[in-house]
């Protein structure tokens, strides 16, 4: 797999997309006006850890196709353990990457919410299920 290019073809990241697919039809049908990119951010951050999580630097632009801009200023190896973060929610689910991710601490699981808001958004725009 292209690291840049994730590609959603396993199972259980394939469960939650159409899991938040269908979440986010609820919403729109029960009057919810919150933007589709708000909705899909606030539903995996949900999904992360509500209690702990706060924002983020306000959607910080990616520098790159992973890595949300404010990580491009953290270390190599922090880096590097976001986006095996990212990697393994594209082959294990989100909730195993959630999982790993907490061992590292409040940080590194709000980057790993930020990168993957990003991707799971453009491919539910892909899909048309957006």
């Amino acid at each position: 797999m292209e690291l840049g290019k994730p590609k959603f073809e396993h199972s259980a990241l394939e469960k939650e997309i159409q899991r938040l697919s269908q979440e986010i039809k609820d919403h729109k049908g029960s009057g919810g006006q919150m933007p589709e990119k708000d909705l899909v951010k606030s539903l995996l951050q949900s999904r992360i850890q509500p209690s702990i999580m706060e924002p983020a630097a306000k959607n910080p632009a990616p520098v790159s196709d992973i890595l949300p801009e404010y990580l491009q200023k953290e270390s190599p190896e922090i880096q590097l353990k976001v986006e095996e973060l990212v990697d393994m929610a594209f082959h294990k689910g989100i909730e195993a990457s959630v999982k790993e991710a907490k061992k590292y601490g409040p940080f590194i699981l709000d980057a790993l919410h930020d990168s993957l808001t990003s991707k799971i958004y453009d491919e539910l725009k892909s899909r048309k299920l957006l």
